[in-house]
């Protein structure tokens, strides 16, 4: 697995390679850590890049000692950098680290202008991690937005290629949205077979999640199914705050252009702007 890192030396880029202890990487990876010096109201500069740099991969490596660490510095915007540096290193995986608002007892509204970047003008995968008021829990507890299309089941399938400790959680999530269960016709030969009647959806996401569910324990997961009715940009992030979960995991209905991923990929992208924890979209 290859990870890129992006690290500024905040307190949150700090939360952020600390929580890929609890992320399921392998003990073999490849990863660089990238520091950005800006030229415009910097938050690194220039003169303190090298040392920043640095101590990402320091803080890094002392998680995962067998790891193959490099950092690099870079000048200029931070996402354009991230993503010119992405092209180049091919990673599987981009790592950054938001501030969680919730800490601080207001909400997480907005992505910082370097993950908003990311999320719409790159197709790589991305962990935006937030740091957590509360006391980790001893294992992860994942929980994974699913509706049968074939960016869930993308998201299913990068959790199973993890490697988990024995008491990992993993929660499938399937919301049912009363406005457009009618249009849940075009996403599932399952449904476009079947009538539109009272207690369907919940029919509907226990029978097209089975699959995913077995795959998820066959990976070692504790996992189960909770369907709730509301818009997947609130419900999921309401069903991580009651479970208390560690990651949300969610991929979008499509990637084509940054204009899709933008428009297309709208709940992804909420669920990471208002997430209080860690949010992967996986694509």
């Amino acid at each position: 697995m290859r990870i890129l890192i992006g690290y500024n030396g905040t307190e949150f880029a700090k939360a952020a390679i600390a929580d890929m202890e609890r992320a399921g990487f392998p003990s073999d990876a490849v990863a660089l850590v990238i520091t950005v010096a800006e030229t415009c109201f910097p938050t690194v500069k220039p003169s303190d890049a090298e040392d920043l740099a640095a101590e990402g991969m320091a803080l890094a490596q002392a998680i995962f000692p067998d790891w193959k660490l490099a950092s690099v510095v870079s000048k200029g915007a931070p996402a354009r950098e991230l993503i010119a540096a992405s092209e180049l290193f091919k990673p599987d995986l981009i790592v950054l680290g938001e501030p969680n608002r919730k800490e601080e007892g207001a909400e997480n509204v907005f992505l910082g202008p370097v993950s908003q970047g990311l999320l719409t003008d790159s197709n790589i995968p991305l962990r935006i991690s937030r740091h957590k008021a509360t006391e980790p829990h001893p294992f992860a507890k994942l929980l994974i937005g699913f509706d049968g299309s074939p960016g869930s089941e993308m998201a299913v399938q990068a959790v199973t290629r993890r490697v988990w400790p024995k008491g990992t959680a993993a929660r499938v999530v399937s919301v049912e949205n009363p406005g457009v269960l009618g249009s849940m016709t075009e996403l599932s030969p399952q449904v476009r077979a079947a009538a539109v009647g009272a207690g369907f959806a919940s029919q509907w996401a226990e029978t097209i999640a089975e699959h995913a569910i077995d795959e998820l324990k066959k990976a070692g997961l504790d996992t189960d199914l909770e369907v709730r009715t509301g818009h997947p940009r609130t419900a999921l992030i309401e069903a991580a705050d009651e479970w208390d979960a560690d990651c949300i995991i969610v991929a979008p209905h499509c990637a084509g252009n940054s204009y899709e991923r933008f428009l297309l990929g709208s709940v992804s992208a909420s669920v990471a702007a208002h997430a209080n924890c860690t949010v992967e979209i996986v694509r």
